[in-house]
């Protein structure tokens, strides 16, 4: 019997062919973004993560990074309960003090602008459709940072909403920044407190904004991540308990895809010499461990670096 019977495979088109760690990444979006940047980094590529924390919907990461082009844009500052924070930014920046908050986000833009500048690939990954907006002026948020539901309203963004923003945002980064490519794909993340069909109906509209992108621009590529979770991967042993969010495995089995369509076969066996350095960095001593078994260890990792180094650039 046939392996691949067990399964439906997902055709990916080749997205790139690099052969070097010259290349410069950048990834912004849901979480999942933030489990490929850090397997990125892992493997010594040259990798920047958007410093304004986890972002779900298109039209929200579409903003971070037009405002990161364009640094007269202005956030929306807000302050409740002796805390201050930007609605276009996640929750985890937030402050007592307004005007520190403010020099912060100021120099995350900043930063955000220079990285942005030298970036050779750009992966978006959309979230959901579903967007929350100020119940008083309308503002869409990226996040609600945990005030009341009475502040809000929430609704499902039209495709061509999403194609708008992304059209504009496509058209800065590349005035911006001529030699990106972007890459779209959506969180294989299930948003199950929005209800299954609200989920699907989310998901549904994001890939289709992301597939008229990617015909409208010969810069863009998709990858399908979410394809993978709920069809090559469809089975609930690549999901945590919540049924949600994918396991570390999944995540690795989806990396693996991804660099199969993106690396050269090469350099993806200099990519795993680079992993198994890193194994050996992470690899921890017992307090009774002889201290020559130690220095031995790290005389290893050494000379494994040293001869990587002497033929690559690896992002240490």
């Amino acid at each position: 019997m046939r392996y691949d019977q067990f399964f439906t495979p997902v055709k990916i088109d080749r997205i790139n062919q690099i052969d070097s760690f010259d290349t410069a990444f950048g990834f912004i979006g849901s979480c999942f973004s933030d489990h490929m940047h850090q397997r990125f980094r892992h493997h010594g590529l040259k990798a920047w993560m958007s410093p304004y924390g986890t972002t779900y919907n298109p039209l929200s990461i579409a903003n971070q990074l037009i405002s990161s082009i364009d640094l007269t844009n202005k956030f929306n500052l807000y302050s409740h309960e002796n805390s201050s924070f930007y609605w276009e930014t996640s929750h985890k920046i937030v402050h007592s003090n307004p005007a520190e908050l403010t020099h912060a986000v100021d120099v995350m833009r900043a930063e955000s602008m220079k990285a942005l500048s030298h970036l050779n690939t750009l992966f978006l990954t959309l979230g959901t459709s579903w967007v929350y907006e100020l119940a008083d002026s309308g503002l869409l948020v990226a996040n609600c940072h945990k005030l009341p539901a009475n502040h809000f309203t929430k609704r499902l963004l039209e495709i061509s909403e999403i194609t708008t923003a992304l059209n504009q945002l496509i058209t800065s980064l590349i005035s911006f920044n001529p030699r990106i490519n972007i890459v779209f794909t959506v969180s294989p993340v299930r948003h199950l407190r929005d209800g299954i069909i609200e989920n699907t109906r989310s998901k549904a509209r994001l890939i289709e904004a992301c597939h008229e992108l990617v015909e409208s621009h010969q810069e863009c590529s998709y990858f399908p991540s979410f394809e993978l979770l709920m069809d090559e991967f469809r089975d609930y042993r690549f999901y945590e308990k919540d049924g949600a969010h994918p396991t570390e495995f999944a995540i690795d089995l989806v990396f693996n895809k991804l660099t199969d369509v993106l690396f050269t076969e090469q350099f993806k066996k200099v990519l795993l010499d680079v992993s198994r350095v890193r194994q050996m960095e992470q690899h921890r001593f017992l307090a009774l461990s002889n201290p020559s078994d130690i220095e031995k260890h790290q005389v290893q990792i050494l000379r494994s670096r040293e001869n990587l180094n002497a033929h690559h650039q690896v992002c240490w």
